[in-house]
């Protein structure tokens, strides 16, 4: 059993999220997505001067340490009144099943109720989009998420995203 911690990342982490990424999205997207949209995909979210923006944007990314190694993330943001947007989670291959990503959910959701319970009360719900074909829609049904509706996003390039919007109840 691993010994899990987090530490919130800074701009100086962007290279590590990308190593991170890279071979968690080519084990979660090799069977649905074209090489091609992953490689799309991949620049467009992870290259450094994007996810400095998306936390200059208030996106909170904790890596995950697994036994001291850095072995998945998440990131998660407020948008509007009582809700939050979980952006990523990605476990290393090697990780999934560990309960690695568990772990990174409830630390998102600690932090969600520490940050807005004296704000919006009971009712802070956390939403993410995932991939309709992705077989990680069980994962988050498991951990309370239902599915609320589906989407198809123009991701430009001719690339869309066919996603599953999920979204749980996080209430203190």
């Amino acid at each position: 059993m691993s010994n899990f911690s987090i530490y919130t990342a800074t701009p100086n982490d962007c290279a590590l999220i990308y190593e991170l990424a890279e071979p968690t999205w080519k084990d979660a997207y090799s069977e649905i997505l074209s090489d091609e949209q992953m490689d799309y995909m991949l620049k467009m979210m992870y290259s450094d001067e994007s996810l400095k923006r998306q936390m200059r944007e208030g996106h909170i990314f904790f890596i995950l340490l697994s036994d001291s190694s850095p072995s998945g993330f998440i990131s998660f943001h407020p948008q509007g009144e009582n809700l939050y947007i979980l952006e990523k989670l990605y476990i290393l291959p090697q990780m999934q099943g560990s309960g690695a990503g568990r772990f990174l959910v409830e630390k998102a959701e600690e932090y969600i109720r520490k940050q807005d319970s004296a704000t919006y009360g009971e009712n802070i719900i956390f939403e993410l989009n995932v991939n309709r074909d992705n077989k990680a829609v069980h994962f988050y049904k498991r951990l309370g998420f239902n599915i609320n509706r589906i989407e198809d996003i123009d991701i430009g390039n001719g690339f869309y995203k066919n996603d599953y919007i999920m979204q749980k109840n996080i209430s203190v």
